[in-house]
């Protein structure tokens, strides 16, 4: 990573980008079932990574034109790698590489969409700023992000609640906000859009759902472990802390009567 690059608690392996993938095969439901997209031709989605949310936005609405914009191009190739995977050409899709907080598009979109990328920027009132020009009046926009101070288990595992504290601290430290979905409202208003509708989504799981509380017990883990090559690299974690996390989230998966709980905030606005 060049020094100009901004640090990415995730990374950039090519480990980390498939667990994109899958990460966002298992979470779809929560943040889909709540986006409609089906009157928006040509989209804008900010911060798009590998592609992990491009490929269930033309899934789910296969009439959408995307232009997708990260930062980081190595996301962007191996988006394009995804993309030309799933039969997806620049009729569909297209990726440009810019920073989110100074765009230079050359159109305007019918809407925004925005997932898991805010809580990685600095001051991510200049992301939806910047944006505004570039969408119709009354744009559509779309943003889901974390509200981390909400993840419970139940019973409560030490190993995992003290990586959890380090982890989001971290986050803090290279200039995120592991909170930020809360913020969702005032940020759009400060940026001058109107209409702004927030909810909260996520999961509540216990022995009444065995199945999708051991899927997303061990999406938590991969995800939470993602973090973990830095977290080593900066001497905040020894590398027997995260296996103990590890083992404990297994421990957790492995409980009949464990619960797993998490919010996360989804706003809806207009240009």
């Amino acid at each position: 990573m060049g020094s100009s690059s901004p640090k990415y608690i995730h990374g950039y392996l090519e480990q980390e980008q498939e667990r994109l993938r899958e990460q966002a095969l298992v979470i779809e439901r929560p943040i889909y079932d709540y986006i409609d997209f089906s009157e928006v031709k040509e989209l804008l989605e900010i911060g798009c990574g590998v592609g992990a949310q491009t490929e269930i936005l033309l899934r789910r609405f296969p009439h959408l034109q995307i232009t997708g914009v990260e930062y980081e191009s190595r996301q962007i190739k191996k988006a394009i790698e995804n993309m030309s995977k799933l039969g997806y050409d620049e009729s569909k899709v297209k990726f440009v590489q810019q920073d989110a907080k100074n765009l230079h598009l050359d159109k305007q979109y019918d809407a925004a969409f925005i997932c898991w990328v805010l809580e990685h920027i600095t001051d991510p009132v200049k992301v939806l700023v910047s944006m505004k020009p570039f969408l119709k009046p009354n744009a559509l926009v779309s943003i889901t992000e974390v509200f981390n101070s909400t993840f419970y288990t139940y019973p409560v595992k030490k190993e995992v609640i003290d990586y959890w504290r380090i982890y989001n601290e971290y986050q803090v430290q290279i200039g995120g906000d592991p909170q930020v979905g809360v913020r969702l409202g005032d940020l759009l208003e400060e940026a001058g859009y109107i209409n702004i509708d927030l909810r909260s989504g996520g999961f509540h799981l216990d022995s009444r759902h065995p199945e999708e509380k051991r899927t997303v017990f061990n999406y938590w883990k991969n995800l939470i472990s993602s973090g973990a090559p830095l977290l080593i690299e900066e001497g905040l974690v020894s590398e027997k802390q995260v296996n103990d996390m590890q083992l404990a989230m297994d421990e957790l998966r492995d409980m009949p009567h464990a619960v797993f709980y998490y919010r996360f905030i989804q706003a809806t606005a207009y240009a």
